[in-house]
């Protein structure tokens, strides 16, 4: 997304300054054939003048579209980078408390086998004792 943002704002800038080329161009060969055509005529004056800032109207609406469409996209990507932080973050805590568990669950299960162990040890000894008890009888 951070790529595309990039791309866009290249493109934009890329686009503003062939623009501002090309209305130069414009108004210098405007200015030149008023010159050499009707130098006195207000009329024409006029017209090229309201021509001209339309163009430049429509093109500063484009280019502020254009920004606010990055604007958004900027807007987007922040907000998706927000929510993907904040889904670590919860992932993290959740693997934290399944550790706790676990080694609760490793701690209960190492006490059983020794407690096993040790019943299992007596058990033995009860059992030889018996079988000593029983065959001196």
């Amino acid at each position: 997304m951070l790529l595309l943002l990039i791309e866009l704002r290249t493109s934009l800038e890329e686009h503003q300054s062939a623009l501002e080329l090309i209305m130069s161009k414009y108004r210098e060969q405007m200015f030149r054939l008023l010159m050499a055509s009707k130098k006195d005529d207000p009329g024409i004056i006029m017209k090229l003048k309201e021509q001209h800032t339309k163009e430049l109207q429509a093109h500063v609406d484009q280019i502020t579209e254009m920004a606010a469409v990055m604007r958004k996209a900027i807007e987007i990507d922040e907000q998706q980078g927000c929510k993907e932080q904040e889904r670590i973050f919860q992932l993290e805590q959740e693997n934290k408390g399944l550790r706790e568990i676990l080694q609760i669950t490793r701690e209960s299960f190492l006490n059983l086998r020794k407690e096993d162990v040790s019943e299992s040890t007596s058990l033995s000894a009860l059992v030889t004792s018996s079988d000593l008890s029983l065959r001196k009888s």
